[in-house]
């Protein structure tokens, strides 16, 4: 129901994978149904580019051991209120270190190279000249 307004926007890929995530989710307690709609909303309203970071942040805490991860959250509970605040107002969104991975376009959907002429050779598109020189020459060559 969470994702019901973006469903339609959703690659066939993703959509496997969210009803994988919802396959037991009338056996779940209330409060862990409440958490996953909550989180499915938060995570439809991001942008590719907060996805991105969000699996970036995961992967990064994935290569941590447990005790590196209980000792941290553990100092950060530590933290007095105001500056949990700080950090959190601080912390500036950290720009995913390469591009996004974009999914490639299938070759049913690509133009089809354009062929010309009895031996059926590409067509070669051949720039203007660049001192202003008109030429008779056309723009297309064999």
């Amino acid at each position: 129901m969470p994702l019901s307004a973006h469903w339609g926007g959703i690659s066939e890929a993703q959509k496997r994978k969210w009803l994988v995530v919802a396959h037991n989710f009338d056996k779940r307690p209330v409060d862990e149904q409440d958490t996953l709609h909550s989180r499915m909303t938060e995570w439809v309203a991001l942008s590719p580019q907060q996805r991105t970071t969000a699996r970036l942040n995961f992967a990064e805490t994935k290569q941590l051991s447990e005790d590196e991860k209980k000792s941290k959250w553990e100092a950060y509970q530590a933290l007095p209120p105001e500056q949990k605040r700080k950090l959190a107002a601080g912390a500036a969104p950290k720009a995913p270190p390469t591009a996004a991975a974009v999914k490639p376009v299938p070759s049913s959907k690509l133009a089809p190279t354009p062929r010309v002429g009895p031996d059926s050779r590409p067509v070669r598109i051949v720039p203007p000249a660049r001192d202003g020189a008109s030429s008779n020459s056309s723009a297309l060559a064999p």
